[in-house]
Parts: C-alpha cells; structure tokens; sequence
C-alpha cells in the first residue's frame, strides 16, 4: 500500500479539480449529450486484471513512492463519467492502461523487441465519487507498432453494461489519421476522445503548485438500455 502524503495529495488535489473545464456542448441529440464510443479492448488488457495486480493506484510514473520514476514524459488526465443529460455518476469503476514510452505493454502477449520500463505501472483503477471524477498522473505512451499514441479504458457502473474505449492526443493528428481504428470512428466520436494538453497546475487553486502537461476526459455512458454503446469484457 502507498501510503506516502506525496503521493495521496497528488491524487486528492487532482481529482478535486477534475471536472471543471470540461467540454459540454449540445449536440444533435438535442438535450442529451451523446455516449462516448465504444472501442476494441485490444489484445493487452492485463494479466491477470487490474484489481489483482499489487500496483493500480492512480500514479502510473512510479510502482511507489521509493521506487525510481519512470521513463517519459509525465501528464495529468482528468475525467469526469457522466449520464447523458450530464449527471456526474457515482461508484464507477474507471481502469486504465497503456504502453510505455517505447511502446510495449507489459503483457505476455507483446512480442515486439522493445524494452519494457520496470519502473511504470502501466495500468490504475479508480472509483468515482459523487462528483463523477477521477484522476491519473501518467506519462505519454510511445506509439506501439501499427497504432497511434492512446490510452485504453475500461468504465464499469452500477446497473450499466461495461463501455471499453480509448482515449488520444491532439498533438498526434498525423499518426491518428493513419491508425484504423481511430479512423473507424465518426469525426464527432474522435473528436470526444481526443484530448489536448496544457501546462496547468496540480492543486488548481495553487498556482505555485507543481504544474503538468494536463488533459480533460470526459466519458458519457449511454441510456441503461442501449447495448450498442457498450462493449463486453
């Protein structure tokens, strides 16, 4: 267990700032904003899952506070899951995980030549509070062979079917528009999962606080009803 003050003021002063400045436009779905896309889970979710490996806090740069921090450099994302008429969502699950910055996952699957960072995480598990938040302090991925820069995500909430997508960079518009599986998506779902970065604060309310490159994500779970927002495990 983490129990460093380092560590847990970087998650407590993250999350608390999480949803402001999201992006909340109407869209065609008149009242309502539309579900985030679901997208494939791809071959490296871990093993064995998330909640049994001895690391999955939100802090992927470091195993723990003693440990060496990882290679690349380091972000923030902020989330915040909501409803459709934008209800923050409570007791969400939000797991996350990613390639190193060479691009190489840790799981037993990946056989590309690239060396593995003992050092990084590689994947965290969250549970929203009733403002509908979450936070990770990670690095940017490397590009792994064939695909863009991304994160995956898997958001599993109470009396829903699970959603499994994945999140991008802006700054990557090159590599995105050649990775099909970004590509597959309407130009209105990329843009929901695209993110841009900016240097911001951690404590948002400190100005003098350690600053990192920070995106906003927010993921909108579709009516309980609608299986096609969501993908199985």
């Amino acid at each position: 267990m983490r129990s460093q003050n380092s560590r847990r003021r970087f998650l407590v002063q993250a999350i608390s700032g999480s949803g402001v400045g999201l992006w909340m436009a109407r869209t065609a779905w008149g009242n309502f904003i539309p579900p985030t896309a679901a997208q494939t889970k791809g071959p490296f979710y871990p093993v064995p899952e998330i909640e049994k490996q001895k690391y999955f806090d939100a802090d992927l740069t470091r195993l723990d506070a003693k440990s060496p921090v990882a290679d690349g450099e380091q972000i923030a994302v902020r989330g915040v899951v909501l409803d459709m008429d934008e209800k923050p969502l409570d007791q969400v699950i939000v797991e996350v995980w990613q390639a190193c910055e060479t691009g190489r996952y840790n799981h037993p699957q990946d056989r590309n030549d690239r060396p593995m960072d003992p050092n990084f995480q590689y994947w965290a598990r969250m549970v929203t509070g009733p403002d509908g938040t979450f936070s990770i302090r990670t690095i940017l991925p490397g590009k792994y062979p064939g695909r863009t820069p991304h994160l995956h995500y898997r958001i599993a909430a109470p009396n829903r079917s699970e959603l499994v997508t994945q999140m991008y960079f802006e700054a990557n518009q090159e590599l995105n528009r050649k990775d099909g599986i970004y590509m597959d998506l309407k130009p209105e779902q990329r843009a929901a999962v695209t993110i841009g970065l900016a240097k911001k604060p951690i404590a948002e309310n400190d100005p003098k606080s350690e600053q990192l490159p920070t995106g906003d994500f927010r993921i909108v779970l579709g009516p309980r009803s609608d299986s096609k927002s969501t993908q199985p495990m």
